[in-house]
């Protein structure tokens, strides 16, 4: 797996423009204090009072290497140039790449910027009470074993990552523990965010 980050940020060009920097970055936190140091083009982003720290929303993805194209997709219509500069509300822009992420199963975890609503969100306040923790998805899993009969269903082995591959690829992933083992030397990888383990475990529960 390679992870990386997409990260959205007002720029500050005056009162009423709606002007957005969209970028990828390995490590986002070197790469904000590069703005600061070096605004990008001359595009300041907005800072945080207490802390100098940009304002910047920031999306850890599934996979660094398509996220140019995420971003093309999504933005192209709104963009300066070739720069990685967009018209677009900064509100807007969180949304539509929210949105896209999750629909894709890309989206790892979503960091907000401590100032902006995410209302976007509200429709899934609903969800928050779902219990998500590791030892549900156990619960599910013993379930699923003494229904199948400890042989796992092809709709099953589809979520399903080898060990040795987990372990090699998504280190990051396995060092936090947030996977379940299943027999022959399957796991399921769990480090996501609430919505998505939702999802997951929906889908699991669905086979019961």
């Amino acid at each position: 797996m390679n992870e990386g980050y997409i990260y959205i940020y007002k720029c500050v060009v005056g009162s009423g423009s709606d002007v957005c920097k969209i970028g990828i970055t390995k490590d986002y936190h070197k790469r904000m204090q590069q703005h600061v140091r070096t605004p990008y083009y001359g595009f300041m982003p907005y800072i945080e009072f207490t802390t100098g720290n940009p304002i910047a929303t920031v999306f850890k993805i599934n996979d660094y290497s398509s996220a140019d194209k995420i971003i093309n997709r999504i933005f192209h219509d709104v963009q300066f140039g070739n720069f990685e500069i967009y018209s677009i509300d900064y509100d807007e822009a969180i949304r539509k790449l929210y949105n896209e992420l999750n629909n894709n199963n890309q989206l790892v975890e979503l960091i907000k910027d401590n100032y902006s609503l995410y209302s976007f969100l509200d429709n899934n306040i609903e969800e928050s009470n779902i219990n998500t923790n590791k030892k549900e998805f156990e619960s599910v899993k013993n379930q699923l074993l003494e229904k199948y009969n400890n042989i796992l269903p092809d709709a099953l082995m589809t979520m399903l990552k080898d060990k040795d591959d987990f372990i090699e690829n998504c280190h990051s992933h396995y060092s936090t523990g947030n996977y379940i083992d299943f027999p022959s030397n399957l796991v399921l990888d769990l480090n996501y965010n609430k919505e998505k383990r939702i999802e997951i475990l929906n889908k699991l529960r669905e086979l019961l």
